[in-house]
């Protein structure tokens, strides 16, 4: 009896056989800038087929032992498909780990694709993908170490997936750290998984690796790894994966607000308030013109070389000296157009990008780049550059002026910049909400208990209100320390009585650890009033005053702190923790 040939063994071939794969490209899109930092080159089978999807097409591959020349054929098609769209870009190309085993590993065959292609290996990024537990580390090493030897940047792919990405994390050297789906879904709603991501996002920046979040699908999600600090983003919210690379993107408009409403907050400015003009090139300019602008200009540290209008490289005074100090630099170069030996990967950032957030990544780039100048670009062409120099005194001044403007105890915004951001929401004429938060009977417990305990106390409430809106505010909602025990919250109208109901509910169901057992059970403290009798005072409870613009037009930032002030001692009368919303017109 004649065996049937399997359709799918016998599909898979011929695809192999005649190359049929696709590849599509999903932008993986900057967090501060919106801008496209490149694109992850996914693979597909034929349209229609059964091996279409990739979980099919890489299942058969695996079950009939063609995975290395699936793998083999899809990074072909992957760099010669992008060999077009890589002018500034990026291009994330996913390897399995096991690529090791493969007899043609060693030859460096990807290495001699992009060669023949033309394309920089400081282009291309090697995803080194793993979700199962992985046994073998010195094998991942290897792959890992042979990659990184030929120039290529390494992602770590799927961390937070389970076991094999933890483990990789802490036992590997790589640039990226892309963390997934599952980390990533529903993060909004969920307080561990929005905790276990702010252990990557610290952890990232103490290694100098850039987070990447895989599967981004709905706003909630992008609102909270953007609160998170995570770096890049990708998935189906940003774009889906299409064989045409878009170089815009619509969500990039959200991210830049989003951006801009937090920087009012970190009171970090704009990095193009700092830049200055700077001297340009064309890099057809001969090096031995560039020489002698050196020698003329002997304050003269770094040239920005446009072509038009768009930046495409850096000459550094140094650099520069130091390549022609070689061998055959001199003649090799000095007669030669400057692009041939100019620095062609500088640091690039956005007009609307912070000083805070490009100081961070100023200061992890390589040892050999870390004092060179910073071009600024709007709607990407060129605006200016920065000096390192005045970038750290800018960021400097920042920090002690911005010091000066947080409470000492909870670090939390003070009066100054509760002041700005009120003025800045009533000149948006969007409806706001400020609960202005009291607590009740404070002044009898420092003086029960003294001023420690009271700082402890006021360490608490500070932590519970953040907790609170994290929780249940908006990402947009704004905290500030007015001083002593009085603090205030800016949120919508849609979540001021959600919130204060919340923050009633925790701190009523936790402020008893902060009394002894007698006073608890007996519900007093005795203290001194104002007119030095002792007497009995009621235990900590919590106040909040609910002032809106729903119903009423404010004047100014005094007069919503006066109302709020106001409604304040109509709820401190109740001797309860009790929350109270302004209904009254005007």
């Amino acid at each position: 009896m004649e065996l049937k040939p399997d359709p799918i063994f016998t599909e898979l071939k011929a695809i192999l056989d005649s190359r049929d794969i696709r590849t599509v490209f999903q932008p993986i899109v900057c967090l501060k800038t919106g801008s496209i930092l490149g694109f992850e080159a996914l693979s597909r089978g034929p349209a229609g087929s059964a091996l279409e999807s990739p979980v099919e097409l890489f299942a058969a591959a695996e079950k009939y032992n063609l995975l290395f020349a699936l793998e083999k054929l899809c990074r072909e098609k992957a760099l010669t498909n992008a060999k077009d769209i890589m002018d500034g870009y990026k291009i994330f190309i996913n390897v399995n780990p096991y690529v090791i085993f493969d007899p043609e590993f060693k030859d460096g065959a990807t290495k001699k694709i992009i060669s023949d292609l033309g394309i920089s290996q400081n282009d291309i990024v090697i995803e080194l993908a793993e979700k199962s537990s992985i046994q073998d580390f010195r094998s991942f090493r290897i792959a890992l170490e042979h990659y990184e030897e030929q120039g290529f940047n390494i992602a770590i792919d799927d961390t937070g997936a389970g076991y094999s990405g933890l483990q990789t994390i802490v036992s590997l050297n790589y640039k990226y750290i892309k963390i997934d789906r599952s980390l990533i879904e529903n993060i909004d709603k969920d307080l561990v998984k929005r905790a276990l991501l702010e252990v990557f996002v610290k952890f990232s920046k103490k290694i100098s690796a850039t987070v990447i979040a895989e599967g981004i699908e709905t706003p909630g999600e992008l609102e909270t790894i953007i609160d998170l600090g995570v770096d890049y983003v990708q998935g189906y919210l940003i774009a889906r994966p299409s064989e045409v690379c878009p170089k815009e993107l619509p969500i990039s408009n959200f991210i830049l607000h989003k951006n801009r409403r937090k920087r009012h907050y970190t009171q970090s400015p704009y990095i193009a308030e700092i830049a200055q003009r700077g001297i340009v090139i064309s890099p057809e300019t001969i090096t031995s013109s560039v020489v002698r602008m050196f020698e003329e200009l002997s304050d003269l540290h770094s040239l920005i070389v446009l072509s038009d209008t768009k930046p495409v490289g850096l000459v550094v005074r140094e650099r520069l000296y130091s390549r022609l100090a070689t061998q055959y630099g001199y003649a090799v170069f000095m007669g030669r157009p400057i692009k041939a030996i100019m620095d062609e990967k500088p640091m690039i950032v956005d007009f609307f990008d912070t000083v805070e957030n490009v100081s961070q990544r100023a200061m992890i780039r390589d040892i050999s780049k870390l004092y060179n100048c910073i071009i600024v670009v709007k709607d990407n062409e060129y605006f200016g550059v920065v000096s390192i120099r005045n970038l750290l005194d800018k960021l400097a001044n920042l920090q002690i002026e911005h010091a000066k403007n947080l409470n000492p105890l909870t670090s939390l915004p003070g009066n100054p910049i509760i002041e700005k951001v009120i003025t800045e929401r009533l000149a948006s004429n969007k409806l706001f909400s400020v609960l202005y938060i009291d607590l009740n009977n404070f002044k009898p417990y420092n003086d029960c208990y003294g001023y420690k305990k009271g700082d402890e106390v006021l360490l608490f409430t500070a932590d519970l209100l953040k907790k609170s809106v994290d929780e249940w505010g908006t990402s947009e909602d704004f905290l500030g320390h007015i001083g002593g025990d009085d603090f205030l919250l800016v949120t919508t109208p849609e979540k001021d009585k959600l919130i204060s109901e919340n923050i009633i509910k925790r701190f009523d169901s936790q402020i008893s650890r902060f009394y002894l057992e007698k006073h608890w059970q007996r519900g007093y403290v005795t203290a001194r009033d104002r007119q030095g009798t002792i007497s009995r005072r009621p235990l900590l409870s919590i106040a909040i005053a609910i002032v809106s613009n729903e119903n009423k037009k404010f004047e100014n930032a005094l007069h919503v702190s006066e109302l709020a002030s106001e409604l304040k001692e109509h709820v401190k009368s109740q001797e309860k923790s009790a929350y109270l919303k302004d209904r009254r017109k005007g």
